[in-house]
């Protein structure tokens, strides 16, 4: 890893850069006291990581992280700051991926760096890297933007009405979430819940947030507008059904949050391909429709890294708490599943309903996870799921209630 470290305070930058070399040997570390002097030292080196001080004379941080993102995309934005002003911090939140306050534990940026380079090790492909750098302006919902702005609008406004809004954008819900759980609101425990995120987050910054994913929309082809209008009603689906299972099965208003949230982003990396390769990525899902092949070993072979890794790596470069990560990481992996937690599961769960629930695809998921007692619990778990499901539909049905 090559860190560039940014901070007009030359003493200060100097120590944190001393520390992080003697912690970790074989990261190299480099110091520039402007932004003028980062931006000259990222044309002349491969920098994996840049860590910038918010208020500096002349460019500023925000002004910094605005540039480094066109120009190095892939490389992970961190503000490290010392200042108290919430509403100068909050101006950074479109460029920087993650927010740390002065005084800062070091050992907690190392390990920011840390969970970056272990996400980034999955992805093969440079232009996929770019891609999740350039996430951050992502279109939103097309409406998005006039709902808000309509339901602030009204005298009956609240917290869960705006809420509301944002959940049928999984985008604006993964930002909510990246700006709630950031040291600039230093809370002891992690935000898993967009209720909670809007809260703190306040309307201005929301606002803020959804203007400037749905201008870019302006950019996106009306093929692959389709396309991701059909992927958030499927996030919205695998979201209330997982959040259905996740009650029944599992305890604490945390876990059922996390469930909610993860089912919501799970697909958030087909988000980020389709908008970097709109054309080629029409195409893997048109032939992943018609040959019912699985979309991850295609994404794999085209274009070198899987939705759910883009996705997972980027919700990692946002701080969004590991238990959504997780969540993301594994939704496509019957055999991970197996051995990971039961939220993990209800979303696996969840997605595969959601896509037909097709029970020989089990069966060969089975066969290839050896049938160890895990992947044969996990499948049992599955079927009793659908059966339950189905058996809750068909209550629910217009036909049966008129019995």
């Amino acid at each position: 890893m090559k860190i560039l470290l940014v901070d007009d305070e030359e003493r200060a930058v100097r120590g944190v850069s001393r520390w992080i070399a003697g912690e970790i040997g074989q990261w190299e570390v480099v110091t520039a006291a402007s932004g003028a002097d980062a931006l000259r030292l990222l044309e002349s080196g491969d920098f994996n990581v840049i860590v910038s001080e918010m208020r500096m004379t002349g460019m500023d941080g925000a002004e910094l992280l605005s540039l480094v993102e066109q120009r190095h995309p892939d490389v992970f934005r961190v503000v490290l700051s010392g200042q108290a002003d919430r509403d100068t911090v909050l101006s950074a939140v479109q460029p920087m991926h993650q927010f740390l306050s002065k005084p800062c534990d070091l050992n907690v940026l190392i390990d920011v760096i840390k969970q970056a380079e272990t996400f980034q090790a999955t992805i093969a492909s440079a232009a996929v890297l770019d891609a999740i750098g350039q996430a951050n302006g992502l279109p939103s919902v097309p409406g998005i933007v006039s709902e808000i702005n309509e339901a602030l609008a009204s005298e009956n406004w609240n917290t869960q009405s705006i809420a509301n809004i944002i959940k049928k954008d999984p985008l604006l819900s993964a930002r909510i979430l990246q700006v709630a759980n950031s040291a600039i609101f230093a809370l002891p425990h992690p935000v898993l819940d967009v209720v909670q995120g809007v809260s703190l987050v306040g309307v201005e910054v929301i606002q803020g947030l959804a203007m400037s994913q749905a201008i870019q929309l302006r950019n996106v082809k009306d093929s692959a507008l389709l396309s991701t209008n059909a992927l958030f009603d499927h996030s919205f689906q695998v979201a209330v059904l997982a959040k259905t299972f996740s009650r029944r099965v599992l305890q604490g208003e945390d876990t059922c949050a996390s469930v909610f949230s993860g089912a919501l982003l799970h697909d958030i990396g087909k988000l980020i391909l389709l908008d970097a390769f709109p054309d080629q990525y029409s195409r893997l899902l048109s032939v992943s429709a018609a040959e019912h092949r699985p979309l991850w070993e295609l994404e794999l072979d085209q274009l070198g890294a899987t939705h759910q890794g883009v996705g997972a790596y980027l919700l990692a470069l946002w701080g969004v708490p590991a238990a959504i990560v997780e969540i993301v990481a594994s939704h496509h992996s019957f055999e991970v599943c197996s051995r990971r937690n039961l939220p993990c599961q209800v979303v696996y769960a969840a997605n595969w309903l959601c896509n037909g629930g097709d029970e020989e695809l089990i069966e060969r998921e089975l066969e290839s996870a050896d049938h160890t007692e895990q992947a044969d619990l996990f499948a049992k778990r599955l079927l009793s799921w659908k059966s339950d499901a189905l058996e809750h539909a068909e209550m629910a049905s217009p036909t049966r209630n008129n019995r």
